[in-house]
């Protein structure tokens, strides 16, 4: 009995498990001072219910980096600089806007999230979740490129997330075989026959597009409501909603300064100096002509 006792006292713990058998990775690393708060569920291995999400939250730093710069470009057109600073407020956009460019699709079938495609309220759980998810599509690079087919103008913004429930992450627009997802759900179903869920999964799939997406580099800025949130200030855009975040100002979720707006031809100066003279003559926002 007493040997019985030791003999699953010594046994690895779920942890150590994935520990071991993952040490080869060199991603798994960062991982392993988290391994022993992985739980396994009658079907699933998940992260200890403790709300700290440890584990994910470090997945998904490896998988989708998080944005460190100080400024960002976001392109737009005349009309929307108007409105932007006008209203003295920059929207995040729904995700259910761009649903026909892939979004959320590439993650579940790259990943096996079945889930994600099934049918809920009459439509594909993916369409359910993008209606929470918000984002504004932002830009580090200084060469704007084809860039300018989004818009004549171009806002540089120094965007700073401020709560644990904004991301501010780069894109990725391919995965890889040994890809850190597709590791550990391999190997938590080859070993324990259990599937893998991170928690967060149902937003950070919002960082993962096909590679035809490649040459923008998108940083993205996200926000997604949860049943709780009542600090978000929505706002009806078209047919969708969208999140309003008030510029140089502070906000619980993040805080966004208008640095300089640029834009592509001398022809469109005339227009932005007046609509920045109109609505915003105090903030000494730069205004430069592209290549100048």
């Amino acid at each position: 009995m007493i040997g019985h006792l030791n003999h699953q006292l010594q046994q690895p713990t779920l942890g150590d498990t994935f520990a071991a058998g993952l040490a080869g990775y060199e991603w798994s690393k960062r991982l392993e001072p988290h391994y022993r708060r992985l739980l396994a569920t009658e079907k699933t291995i998940v992260e200890c219910l403790d709300g700290k999400q440890l584990l994910s939250t470090e997945l998904w730093d490896i998988c989708f980096p998080r944005a460190t710069g100080q400024g960002y470009w976001h392109y737009t057109t005349l009309d929307h600089l108007d409105a932007i600073v006008g209203t003295r407020e920059i929207w995040l956009h729904s995700l259910s806007m761009r649903m026909g460019e892939g979004e959320l699709k590439e993650f579940p079938a790259e990943f096996g999230f079945d889930g994600f495609l099934a049918v809920d309220e009459g439509l594909p759980t993916i369409y359910v979740l993008a209606r929470d998810l918000f984002f504004l599509s932002l830009s580090d690079n200084d060469d704007p490129g084809d860039m300018w087919g989004y818009g004549e103008v171009r806002l540089k913004l120094r965007v700073q997330p401020v709560a644990s429930r904004v991301d501010l992450r780069r894109m990725a627009y391919k995965t890889d075989p040994d890809h850190p997802v597709r590791v550990l759900r391999n190997f938590a179903m080859q070993r324990y026959g259990r599937h893998f869920i991170p928690w967060q999964v149902s937003r950070q799939g919002a960082f993962l597009l096909d590679n035809y997406f490649s040459w923008e580099s998108e940083v993205r800025l996200l926000v997604k409501r949860f049943s709780d949130s009542n600090d978000l200030s929505i706002r009806q855009s078209g047919n969708s909603e969208a999140v309003a975040i008030p510029l140089l100002a502070d906000n619980e979720r993040a805080r966004i300064d208008l640095l300089a707006v640029e834009v592509e031809s001398a022809a469109d100066l005339a227009r932005a100096k007046a609509i920045l003279e109109e609505h915003v003559p105090d903030w000494g926002v730069q205004l430069i002509v592209s290549g100048s």
